[in-house]
């Protein structure tokens, strides 16, 4: 298997700047958007992510004209894929925006589509969207296991929409899915959201661009906070400044505060209270304290993460794990970690799984730059969301040019 080896990195006290990857969570609503538009629409950014592939995928297998250039893509759509009576087959790998999403824009298609992924996608549940897109009129069937993927979404080339009950406590992006194909439905769909609602900035982002969403029009689509996080974390661990230059200060993501958390972080007290987090809002983000925790002079428990088992992989499980390979004392729950100081280091080069979970892999690497000798398997796996990861890594260990 490949590895990577990250050393231990000294870059205290030095400036950096860099831009990262467009946002899969924005390009991903986008690309969903503009197939529901009849027209032109010009997406600019970077759009190597896996997860942004596959969706572009996706809609180039229904029919729609996707073209890549220099500065971004371009979606040429007459919405005749919605009258295509061809049978369907998308696999959309472990991108579970990819397959939420998809699967309520497939209900406007006339031919069957079924969709599919990797073994782990097939094990992520998705019994509350289905059931929500049926109450809307779809008809959808499990091919597998009930409740979980593979679907075959049996064509109508319509939605009826309507009253609409969902639960939103297992994953924001059922009620994202159903937001952003509202709009097309014979009725917009009126929600009756039960349970507790995670990350809840997401649903605001779905939101606001359905809101502001225009025919014809062109969307700059900014940096990702959720990658931007794992630099952040490299400056607060190294006490450097690193500055992401394609977040606005305006950014409509959730995980931009994730510089609040660091901010809290340095100024809490050096005593050995246990400290509390609640990262509802920021599950992607908790993993990245996760592997800074073991660096504070106090435990830290991360909070109501409990969506976070069905992720890529349980996360809250894989990160316990392998911070227990370094000689980290780890506590879990159904919802929650707490993570105590490291206080002495084991020995020798520590092999760190990911678990093909692109942020796992990320947030321990971060990890492995204050403790050397840090092996990382399979670190192919982040082209899910950022391929140039390793390199940029690389750059900021650079000796700095006299």
């Amino acid at each position: 298997m490949k590895s990577i080896v990250v050393p231990k990195f000294n870059i205290a006290g030095r400036s950096f700047e860099l831009s990262v990857p467009s946002s899969k969570s924005i390009a991903n609503r986008a690309l969903i958007l503009a197939a529901l538009t009849n027209g032109t629409t010009r997406l600019r950014g970077d759009f190597e992510a896996e997860d942004i592939q596959l969706m572009i995928g996706g809609l180039k297998k229904m029919g729609i004209r996707v073209i890549s250039g220099v500065r971004g893509i371009k979606i040429i759509n007459d919405l005749g894929w919605r009258k295509n009576t061809k049978n369907v087959k998308l696999f959309l790998g472990n991108s579970g925006t990819s397959i939420r999403f998809l699967t309520s824009l497939m209900c406007f298609r006339s031919g069957n589509t079924v969709l599919t992924g990797k073994p782990r996608m097939l094990e992520r549940p998705i019994a509350d969207l289905v059931d929500a897109l049926r109450q809307a009129g779809a008809k959808i069937e499990y091919l597998g296991r009930p409740g979980y993927p593979p679907l075959r979404v049996i064509g109508q080339g319509c939605l009826k929409g309507g009253r609409v009950a969902i639960k939103a406590d297992t994953s924001s992006q059922f009620l994202s899915s159903l937001i952003l194909v509202s709009s097309a439905c014979e009725k917009p769909i009126r929600f009756s959201v039960a349970g507790k609602r995670i990350s809840k900035p997401y649903i605001d982002m779905t939101k606001a661009m359905t809101k502001k969403w225009r025919p014809g029009s062109e969307f700059v689509v900014e940096g990702d906070a959720s990658a931007a996080v794992y630099w952040w974390a490299l400056g607060f661990l190294h006490d450097c400044t690193i500055t992401v230059k394609n977040i606005p200060k305006n950014s409509i993501q959730g995980d931009v505060k994730f510089l609040n958390v660091l901010k809290t972080l340095r100024a809490l007290p050096a005593v050995p209270t246990l400290r509390t987090f609640d990262m509802n809002d920021m599950p992607d983000a908790a993993l990245m304290l996760m592997a800074i925790a073991p660096f504070m002079k106090f435990p830290i428990r991360i909070m109501n993460v409990g969506s976070l088992r069905v992720k890529e992989t349980d996360r809250i499980e894989a990160m316990a794990t392998e911070l227990r390979k370094v000689g980290v004392k780890v506590k879990t729950g159904r919802d929650w970690i707490e993570i105590h100081p490291l206080a002495h280091l084991k020995g020798g080069i520590i092999r760190m799984r990911t678990y093909d979970d692109h942020r796992i892999a990320m947030s321990m690497a971060i990890l492995g730059t204050r403790l050397g000798n840090f092996e990382i398997l399979d670190p192919d796996c982040v082209k899910k969301t950022y391929p140039g990861f390793w390199k940029k890594l690389k750059a900021f260990n650079k000796k700095p040019r006299r």
